[in-house]
């Protein structure tokens, strides 16, 4: 293996940025190949990151300098394009969600089990330090049993382009911003072992309101409520966390990323609330963490954090949540 392992993004929209800076900042790795339909991004990210740019993501997948692609396309996309880069022998990273319906997780989980590829998926916020500080106190016992969790997601209008189009997006908020809260209540309660919803919506016309209702397998029980029906640049991702003896506030990791939150990343309650030291680190970091960790279980030859079980899980919960 290079001492910096070569990577190709696909997808040089906002998400694939991220991902181009979190390659150019990773210990072992460094963007070598871009690809996107939009010549102009093309021109500009090659430039930035002195990748050569192609206009065909088939032409990346056939760089012998790429080692690892990038998935960063709408979500319907996902499928096709992480097949053909496993079928040429890339490593694949794709960014959440693995796919729109666990039938197309199931397609790719099969390719790579006959690999020697590794694939995984963006949850980014499981490495924001916020969220590692409270998975850290829950598992500690510092907060009691946990026995309730609650998931905010409320948003000042729903975002322009592919995403307002169910067909593409997968549905509609739910498999938008709402794919963080399935994957963060998973990481910080454990399994989750029921799932029904109530949405304005059905999800093929795009659904802009859900309450979802979460029972545990260890019995605790979670509420995520979404909608995109904020105010102007509202966006609230903020978490509540209860146990038999404490508390847990964290004030939202998008929220600050669109500076719309106020006050400390992380409280906790014990008899009064007190603020928690985190290591500093906003939404942009989470990204480059998880892509930090990506590589290096390439480099380790060990299955990344985040793998495609967890990812098709968690598109298994919100096809079980659409379904009542």
């Amino acid at each position: 293996m290079r001492d910096e392992i070569g990577v190709g993004v696909i997808g040089l929209g906002e998400i694939g940025q991220f991902h181009l800076r979190g390659f150019a900042r990773a210990g072992g790795a460094r963007p070598v190949a871009v690809a996107d339909l939009n010549p102009e991004l093309v021109s500009s990210s090659s430039a930035e990151y002195g990748a050569r740019g192609y206009g065909d993501y088939h032409d990346l997948l056939a760089d012998p300098q790429v080692e690892i692609v990038s998935v960063c396309l709408p979500h319907s996309l996902h499928k096709k394009v992480a097949l053909d880069a496993i079928n040429a022998g890339k490593h694949v990273l794709i960014e959440k969600p693995l796919a729109i319906t666990t039938a197309e997780c199931d397609e790719i989980q099969a390719a790579a089990q006959s690999s020697s590829v590794v694939v995984g998926v963006q949850h980014n916020q499981l490495f924001f330090p916020a969220h590692v500080r409270a998975k850290e106190m829950i598992d500690s016992g510092a907060i009691g049993r946990p026995v309730q969790l609650r998931l905010r997601l409320a948003i000042g209008g729903k975002y322009p382009g592919w995403r307002t189009d169910p067909a593409v997006a997968g549905g509609g908020i739910l498999f938008d911003a709402g794919v963080h809260r399935f994957y963060l209540a998973r990481h910080l309660f454990g399994e989750i072992a029921e799932v029904s919803a109530i949405t304005d919506k059905p999800r093929n016309e795009g659904e802009d309101q859900a309450v979802v209702s979460l029972r545990f397998a260890n019995g605790a029980l979670g509420v995520i409520d979404a909608n995109y029906h904020g105010p102007a640049k509202m966006f609230d991702d903020a978490v509540e966390i209860v146990g038999t003896e404490g508390a847990l506030y964290i004030s939202g990791v998008e929220a600050d990323f669109e500076s719309y939150r106020t006050g400390p990343a992380l409280r906790h309650y014990d008899g009064a609330w007190r603020d928690v030291r985190v290591p500093g680190g906003d939404w942009a970091d989470s990204v480059a963490t998880s892509i930090q960790a990506f590589v290096d279980a390439i480099r380790a030859g060990t299955q990344p954090l985040v793998s495609l079980e967890d990812g098709k899980r968690v598109v298994e919960l919100i096809e079980m949540a659409y379904a009542g």
